[in-house]
């Protein structure tokens, strides 16, 4: 256990005296041998198998892979003394990405379009099609194609006039370019707890963390799953604050049957490669002010005048899309609504195959809202079964599937740890215990299945190991 336990690929070789292979026994053949009734000091021709696949050192690499598969994960390539020099793995030549963009559908058309018009920077046809596509989408209002998901936040706090000396309150589990735009708008970040069940912010910690330098929050619809609106809402109303929904993860999510984003002052969206549609890099900002639109298109476009050319008005930013982007962006909004049912079929079969096992909790899905699976993510109870996120995913790692942990709570990192605080010990637990495992719209089902089957082996042999 102690060699298999070191990373040596999820295998271990018995050799005799000589270095002759004897046998082998992945943690599966272990984890069988406890459940009968094995201990750890069983010897090891008890349980290993005898019966094994090999090759040779000298032969073609290609063929060597030919010998493997599903069943026979690890290959010992041996010398012609029968002694193992070499293991292969099955991820030699499978692997399972955490997310990869989809880009089946006009996207080549669009971009070669451009490439033939010559219309490839910030301006082009393209940009005008791609936010009229994602207004029609969100129901109206006007929106506005940005380089990134960030340079989107930045500039929805710029369009509502937040600066220096004023404080923007936003959750302590998110990815940090939330708080990044706080302080490149001159402000200070403010975090606090997130809600147990939906990992989103927690309204009665906005409420505690509010004084009087208090101009916003950020409620961060976190890994797809809506954040509950109407309590923060309504504290936003009594104390005049303002709202900006970054939706990075979440496009097409609801609450209470209506799309997110739509709910606050400003919605931000990202398009980066892992997110439910890409644009390669890129975002937008939403909102239904014209004004604000226009105070957040000035800033956008290096602080020009849109009457006078080369007229600078405020020290602006270079924060536009590029016209392929755009292209990229609007082929993909005429796929996702397809992404989305994929997205959820994904996530019902998770659900299906990870429901029974204690010590695993699933995603929280409250009858409010209507999340969209962006990387499905699951909490573990490490001290039920015995093993913590990352030895966990250095195993699904030895089965060709990558994973990820969730985000680092704010607060302590050394870009935010001088910024004001509340307690966060639900954001500190689940930083600890959540793993997202892989998610992307052309995912198969039976992809799902492969994901689980590797969770459910490696999990048993832990718990197997704890017991005993």
């Amino acid at each position: 256990m102690e060699r298999l336990n070191s990373g040596i690929g999820g295998v271990v070789l018995f050799v005799n005296d000589d270095g002759k292979m004897t046998g082998l026994a992945t943690d599966g053949d272990i984890r069988r041998a406890i459940l009968r009734g094995c201990s750890m000091d069983t010897r090891a021709n008890e349980f290993m198998q005898v019966n094994y696949t090999v090759a040779s050192i000298y032969d073609d690499r290609t063929k060597a892979l030919g010998q493997m598969s599903d069943k026979v994960r690890h290959l010992p390539l041996l010398d012609k003394q029968s002694r193992p020099i070499e293991i292969l793995s099955w991820t030699d030549f499978w692997h399972m990405p955490l997310v990869q963009p989809s880009l089946a559908g006009n996207e080549t058309r669009y971009v070669g379009d451009c490439l033939s018009s010559g219309w490839v920077s910030s301006q082009g046809a393209y940009i005008s099609k791609f936010e009229d596509a994602f207004t029609s989408f969100l129901g109206g209002g006007e929106a506005l194609c940005t380089s990134s998901g960030t340079t989107a936040l930045h500039l929805a706090l710029l369009g509502l006039g937040i600066g220096p000396g004023h404080e923007v309150i936003v959750p302590n589990l998110t990815f940090g370019a939330t708080a990044n735009a706080v302080i490149h708008a001159g402000a200070s970040p403010v975090f606090v707890d997130i809600d147990p069940e939906t990992w989103t912010i927690d309204p009665e910690q906005v409420s505690r963390a509010i004084t009087e330098r208090t101009r916003a929050i950020i409620p961060v619809h976190l890994y797809g799953h809506p954040c509950d609106m109407d309590p923060l809402l309504k504290i936003c109303e009594v104390a005049g604050l303002k709202v900006v929904e970054d939706c990075a993860e979440a496009m097409g999510a609801e609450y209470k049957n209506k799309k997110i984003g739509t709910f606050s002052d400003v919605a931000c969206f990202s398009f980066f490669a892992n997110k439910v549609i890409t644009t390669g890099e890129g975002g937008m900002v939403w909102c239904k002010d014209k004004d604000i639109i226009a105070r957040m298109s000035m800033f956008r476009d290096h602080g020009m005048s849109k009457t006078r050319r080369y007229w600078h008005n405020v020290a602006g930013y270079n924060y536009r899309m590029t016209n392929m982007q755009a292209a990229i962006g609007l082929a993909q909004m005429e796929q996702i609504e397809h992404f989305l049912i994929r997205r959820n079929s994904l996530a019902k079969q998770y659900d299906a195959r990870l429901s029974d096992i204690v010590g695993v909790k699933l995603p929280s899905n409250k009858p409010w809202a209507e999340p969209v699976c962006w990387l499905y993510t699951i909490e573990i109870d490490t001290n039920f079964l015995g093993i913590d996120t990352t030895t966990l995913s250095n195993r699904l790692k030895e089965h060709g599937v990558e994973t990820r942990g969730v985000f680092i709570p704010l607060h302590g990192q050394p870009a935010f740890n001088s910024y004001r605080s509340l307690e966060t010990p639900v954001a500190n637990k689940v930083a600890s215990r959540g793993l997202s495992l892989p998610t992307s719209n052309d995912m198969d089902i039976s992809d799902v299945d492969i994901v689980c089957d590797a969770l459910h082996s490696i999990l048993e042999t832990s718990q197997a190991l704890t017991v005993e």
